[in-house]
């Protein structure tokens, strides 16, 4: 398999973890929306009055930013892969940049809704904190390897981590709505 069937079938299965990152944010707004209308939204504060409220928010916030940046990162990274740079040194340096910049946002804005917000950071939101922390360094290597030293021998190892912290993150998000859709048929059931 060459470098360019490579990328373009990960550029694929990252197409793939969006679409299950839509059905995440899509679930939110079709089972929360209706109980909480546009507090899912804007609600901070006092009005956060439980931890179940608490991990609900920030694990919805963390979703909708984690679809966000991942919709946006991959944009970025076709970008700066295509005809736009024409030595690959400089595609590798702006690649590798973009992705850590593109990360670093992922943070900033997790990080400020929480504290806007006054909301409590729940396991799913540290989870995605932590994995992008280890992605962020895993791009400052690669960068310093490959950017500056055109040592590629790295490659896989990245890969095979950015996908492990990407499915770890997947995972830690797709546990509240499992948690509360299991929740809700246990307790019809019941009925």
């Amino acid at each position: 398999m060459t470098q360019i069937e490579l990328n373009d079938l990960l550029y694929q299965l990252g197409w793939v973890l969006k679409g299950y990152e839509f059905l995440i944010v899509l679930w939110f707004l079709v089972t929360q929306f209706p109980t909480h209308k546009w507090s899912l939204f804007y609600a901070h504060g006092k009005a956060l009055k439980s931890l179940q409220l608490h991990e609900m928010h920030s694990c919805f916030m963390t979703s909708l930013c984690l679809l966000f940046f991942h919709l946006l990162g991959s944009e970025i990274d076709m970008f700066f892969l295509g005809p736009l740079l024409s030595g690959l040194d400089d595609k590798i340096k702006v690649f590798y940049l973009a992705g850590m910049i593109n990360q670093f946002m992922f943070l900033l804005a997790v990080f400020y809704l929480h504290r806007i917000r006054r909301c409590l950071f729940s396991k799913t939101a540290r989870i995605c904190l932590y994995t992008t922390i280890i992605v962020m360094m895993l791009q400052m290597m690669e960068l310093i390897a490959r950017g500056y030293f055109d040592y590629h021998e790295l490659k896989f190892v990245y890969i095979l981590t950015f996908w492990a912290c990407n499915l770890i993150s997947l995972a830690a998000l797709s546990i509240y709505p499992i948690r509360q859709t299991l929740s809700y048929f246990k307790k019809s059931k019941q009925i």
